[in-house]
């Protein structure tokens, strides 16, 4: 069993990570094209509609309200009610959201208006506006996506889920250098990111579909609205949204705040919340993905030790990487952005504010992946209404904090906030899901402490070779040897101190 979660987790890892190496990529090609000035903002506002609700939808409302209502049914009652069940999901959903996207196009001046009131009366808000209206369609497209993924997932596949956002980066990436650059067939670069978001969405169903035909899996649509376990998993994905994404809903506030501030700032933080994003996705959602149908059927079964086991294992796992990226990320903020970014509209200062974001960004990357891992254990109970209370409490806090940190910090206080409350949010949710009986051992907690020294220690190793700021003269082969250097000296000084500090296994 052990072995089939490590080739699992390490599958979608390496998926994910292949997924976030091009979303570097293509963040780069939209910087290079964008920069940080108006056009780049209007384009993030647009495009963090449709990128919240994928979250919302793809590891938010499905993996914590769908998965484990499904698990518990192929569990007890077997596959074929399983199957019946999930079509029934899959046309409701079609109607509902088929529906929301006919009214998001009629109600964008609203919705945009909402989410960046600082753009009104502005040439920017006409921009995000006509960017929202091409993309909001993929909302239903990711939804589709969703729902298929965590059908694969639950019945052991996880290569087709993991690969899905490779498919909508290579779009992103190929849309404006083919139809912008070498094709003029789009008048705007910006029009063609957005319309290759849509594309990709297409094609990211498209690749849902082989491995479901090839498990037997007919895809077919429902009108059986009946069963009680559609209401049961209606309900529960529509406060999921909330819970199991906070960390997504305070980036909007952030974006909602942002704009407000200088132009430039909803890029900074952009591009700032893009790098935290890949340590997340390698690590944090990739165990958080294999490790959620394990504890829906631990809690379907009542074996609360056993939940309890792989909440400490799966939180174990994703501290090991995230705390040093943490670390090393604040460290290296500078540099990394540096030289992923600095080209064509991207300036060295765009630079520098991003880097300020990123830093803050950077001091709660490791508390969301835990948090992640705890908020699904909550819904492998089915116990929403927890999470929810929660969630709206950080949420508040993190307006609190964003209201007083944005006067003397502008765009990087309200990275801050984020981290800040995401913090709160976890120790909130540590207590009280030992309430509910799942209890982290103490040889977890040790783990946490000799991983965090272990990280320090790490910064002592690499931070001489900063002296040099080797990343001021731009990319070249020299700087990327240096960043390269210093990362690699990070981990190994990392893992070396861990084996010291006698950590040599991390079980899962």
């Amino acid at each position: 069993m052990k072995s089939k979660f490590n080739k699992n987790i390490a599958t979608v890892a390496s998926l994910t990570a292949t997924s976030r190496v091009l979303g570097f990529i293509r963040d780069v090609v939209i910087a290079w094209l964008l920069g940080a000035g108006p056009i780049a903002d209007a384009f993030f506002v647009a495009f963090r509609i449709p990128n919240m609700l994928r979250r919302l939808v793809a590891e938010g409302a499905t993996n914590v309200a769908f998965v484990p209502v499904f698990n518990e049914t192929l569990e007890k009652e077997g596959l074929k009610r399983a199957l019946s069940m999930a079509r029934s999901v899959i046309t409701l959903m079609l109607l509902v959201l088929g529906i929301i996207v006919v009214i998001g196009e009629f109600i964008a001046p609203l919705i945009v208006g909402i989410i960046a009131p600082g753009f009104l009366n502005t040439p920017t808000f006409d921009v995000a506006l006509h960017l929202t209206r091409i993309m909001f369609p993929y909302i239903l497209l990711v939804s589709i996506v969703a729902l298929f993924a965590g059908m694969l997932n639950s019945l052991g596949h996880f290569a087709a889920p993991a690969a899905a956002p490779v498919i909508l980066n290579l779009f992103m990436i190929a849309s404006p250098v083919i139809f912008y650059k070498h094709i003029p067939f789009f008048k705007s670069p910006a029009d063609a990111i957005a319309w290759g978001v849509i594309t990709g969405g297409l094609f990211q169903i498209v690749l849902q579909i082989h491995p479901l035909k090839r498990l037997k899996v007919s895809i077919k649509l429902s009108l059986q609205f009946e069963d009680p376990r559609i209401i049961q998993i209606a309900k529960l994905m529509g406060i999921a949204a909330l819970a199991a994404s906070v960390y997504q809903i305070n980036v909007l506030i952030g974006t909602l705040l942002a704009s407000f501030l200088p132009r430039g700032s909803v890029s900074f933080l952009y591009y700032a919340n893009r790098l935290i994003e890949l340590p997340l996705g390698i690590f944090a959602f990739a165990v958080g993905n294999v490790m959620l149908p394990a504890m829906s059927q631990a809690s379907a079964k009542m074996n609360m030790s056993e939940m309890s086991s792989l909440t400490g294992r799966s939180i174990n796992a994703i501290l090991l990487f995230t705390i040093p990226a943490s670390i090393g990320i604040f460290v290296l903020a500078e540099p990394l952005i540096t030289l992923l970014f600095v080209r064509g509209n991207f300036s060295f200062q765009h630079a520098l504010s991003t880097a300020q974001a990123l830093r803050m960004y950077a001091i709660g990357l490791w508390a969301i992946g835990a948090s992640r891992i705890l908020i699904q254990a909550f819904y492998a109970m089915q116990q929403a209404r927890t999470a929810v209370r929660v969630a709206w409490a950080t949420l508040g806090l993190n307006i609190v904090f964003c209201l007083i940190l944005m006067p003397s910090m502008e765009h990087s206080g309200i990275a801050l906030a984020s981290s800040i409350s995401v913090i709160i949010q976890l120790v909130i949710l540590l207590f009280l899901l030992s309430k509910k009986g799942v209890v982290i051992s103490r040889m977890y907690y040790l783990h946490f402490t000799k991983m965090a020294a272990s990280g320090v220690l790490m910064v002592l190793c690499i931070h001489p070779l900063l002296y040099t700021r080797f990343w001021t003269d731009g990319l070249s082969t020299y700087s990327i040897l240096m960043l390269g250097t210093s990362v690699g000296i990070g981990a190994a000084s990392y893992f070396t101190f861990l084996w010291i500090m006698g950590i040599r296994r991390i079980r899962y």
